[in-house]
């Protein structure tokens, strides 16, 4: 990328290179980190906001900036800084994402269907953290040209101009998103992860048929995707189906549910071909189809070594404990049921029902233990 260093110096470090494009808010450059050392990128991105009448867009800048701030993930922009150089002029300073979007790729070729499941299981990774933060982060306005795909089959989010880091947004009722990829809910002013499931299935289905969502033919409010995909394989059409189901509470809630229906999904039937580069090809083939799985995020990955270690071991021991004391627990309460059973006769059913739900929920806890492990030994991605 040439950056063009022409524009000014913004807070004595950011060289404003040329125009971008436009965000959700504000105008998006090209820039330079000057004081960029050893293995920095010095390419960044600057997007500047000069509000004009009202301060609503204000809010949503400040917003996606402090929120910027506080995420760590490969697959999220990192925030550098935020400037305000002319006075009233508001620049936030942003890791350049290298690759090309979901609508650009689109229009050039068509995405295989090996590509939509990759590329959906990334999303969902990317999700996944992103609301499983406290309060949980939801972007608003997921959309093809707001997932960006590098050569190498690695996606990101981008554009936070929308995001919100509650479940209500407080003081107005602005409506944020893209009509066609929004959740129906949005427009009431509800806004969960849920609504994030639902435009990133409105993405998918846009990227699998060549149509935006609004234009796909319905049933009622649902989309009839058997009549607009009906090449796609089953199972994952689907899933499609359950991501932009119009009822919320019918939706799936979380990014891991969805993770759970691909599982079920039979594979792309020519997944076997299409990992192979056909010739003239400038794209990447992948070289395998990635596990339908969530895979664990690394704890404590920007603590510096050999701190981030000593933090780790720690943890690990702490989930083994835990998970080895869950499940005495358990063993411990399945012979007690089973005692009181022979002695509590006209309520051995009940007593049952009641162990088989504390079991569960000891089961849901050594989950938890474990996946605490795991994040302990996830290797540096």
């Amino acid at each position: 990328m040439a950056s063009a260093d022409t524009g000014p110096l913004l807070g004595g470090r950011f060289r404003l290179g040329k125009p971008l494009g436009k965000g959700s808010q504000g105008e998006l450059f090209f820039a330079t980190d000057t004081k960029a050392k050893g293995a920095d990128a010095t390419e960044v991105v600057v997007k500047r906001l000069t509000p004009r009448g009202t301060w609503k867009s204000f809010e949503l800048f400040e917003r996606e900036a402090k929120v910027l701030s506080q995420l760590r993930h490969a697959g999220v922009p990192r925030h550098y800084a935020t400037i305000e150089e002319p006075p009233g002029t508001f620049n936030l300073v942003m890791q350049f994402v290298p690759g090309e979007n979901l609508r650009e790729l689109a229009q050039r070729r068509r995405l295989s269907e090996v590509e939509l499941r990759d590329i959906l299981i990334r999303c969902l990774e990317i999700l996944d953290y992103l609301h499983t933060r406290s309060p949980p982060v939801i972007h608003r306005d997921i959309k093809p040209s707001n997932i960006v795909r590098s050569s190498d089959g690695r996606c990101s989010l981008v554009d936070f101009g929308g995001v919100l880091d509650n479940t209500r947004d407080k003081g107005g009722s602005t409506i944020v998103g893209t009509f066609g990829y929004m959740a129906p809910e949005q427009l009431h002013g509800q806004v969960t992860p849920a609504a994030d499931i639902y435009s990133l299935g409105a993405t998918m289905v846009a990227l699998a048929g060549g149509i935006e969502p609004e234009d796909v033919p319905r049933k009622g409010l649902r989309m009839d995707l058997a009549k607009a995909l009906p090449s796609l394989e089953p199972t994952f059409r689907h899933v499609l189906e359950e991501m932009t189901e119009t009822d919320p509470d019918k939706r799936p809630q979380r990014a891991r549910e969805v993770v759970a229906l691909l599982a079920k999904a039979k594979p792309a039937r020519t997944a076997r071909d299409e990992r192979t580069v056909r010739p003239g090809s400038s794209e990447r083939a992948l070289t395998r189809q990635p596990t339908q799985e969530l895979g664990p995020r690394k704890l404590f990955g920007d603590v510096q070594e050999p701190l981030g270690t000593l933090l780790r071991i720690g943890v690990l021991g702490f989930g083994a404990s835990g998970w080895a004391g869950m499940m005495g627990i358990r063993l411990s309460l399945a012979i007690v049921i089973g005692i009181a059973s022979v002695f509590a006769f006209p309520a051995r059913t009940r007593l049952r029902g009641v162990g088989k739900e504390l079991d569960t929920m000891l089961s849901e806890g050594q989950g938890g233990f474990l996946d605490m492990m795991k994040g302990a030994m996830a290797r540096r991605p």
